[in-house]
């Protein structure tokens, strides 16, 4: 019988998946699983002033640039990029103000649980691997309990290959095979998919405390 592509987690399953991933490595999706928010649309949030910041947010939403960039079959690719910069650039002061605050929100949106899970797995190597910003994300695990995780992720200045490229192709290239074989891989996306398929012990897990909320939604 072929292995699924993935398989949901229970907790049971969870916590045996994760005892199979002692002295191995293992690759933990970020937003929505170590982190239960989205740490891109967080970011966005703390933007300051807020109406500046929905203001821009807005404008880009209704004139859909990433669209012209991407055309509608790739402009998920872009979009968040496009956002995230157009902050970054016009607001300048806004990633300086994230490095303060982040670590705080750090560990008031963190997975325990699966903190928890990993500490007792004892992994030969934690990589951090996320569709997400490495500039965003890095003071969120500043204040990580024990040996903080490697991260992996995409760069501000050319977010749009990172996404455009996949997860898959993106983990072929920054693990060693061998490696990458014999993995465990927490996440909570189903675009994951691939990714989950290629490693020995790929885990789809929902956490019910984890939230998407898009930024300035609200305004």
């Amino acid at each position: 019988m072929q292995r699924p592509l993935y398989e949901t987690a229970s907790p049971q399953k969870l916590t045996y998946a994760m005892e199979k991933a002692a002295g191995k490595l293992l690759i933990v999706d970020f937003d929505e699983t170590l982190w239960l928010r989205n740490s891109t649309e967080c970011f966005l949030a703390h933007a300051r002033p807020a109406p500046l910041a929905a203001a821009i947010l807005r404008g880009l939403d209704l004139t859909r640039p990433w669209r012209i960039i991407g055309g509608r079959r790739r402009a998920r690719d872009y979009r968040d990029w496009l956002r995230v910069m157009a902050i970054a650039t016009l607001m300048p002061w806004t990633l300086r103000s994230w490095a303060r605050i982040a670590p705080k929100l750090g560990r008031t949106f963190a997975n325990t649980a699966l903190e928890d899970l990993i500490d007792k797995a004892r992994p030969a190597r934690i990589v951090v691997f996320s569709n997400g910003y490495e500039a965003i994300i890095a003071p969120l695990l500043q204040c990580y309990p024990g040996t903080r995780p490697e991260l992996a992720a995409a760069s501000l200045s050319s977010g749009w290959k990172w996404r455009r490229a996949g997860k898959l192709a993106n983990a072929e290239a920054y693990f060693d095979a061998g490696q990458l074989d014999d993995a465990t891989v927490v996440t909570d996306h189903e675009d994951d998919a691939e990714l989950l398929a290629r490693v020995s012990n790929g885990l789809l897990c929902v956490w019910p405390d984890a939230r998407y909320e898009r930024a300035f939604a609200k305004r």
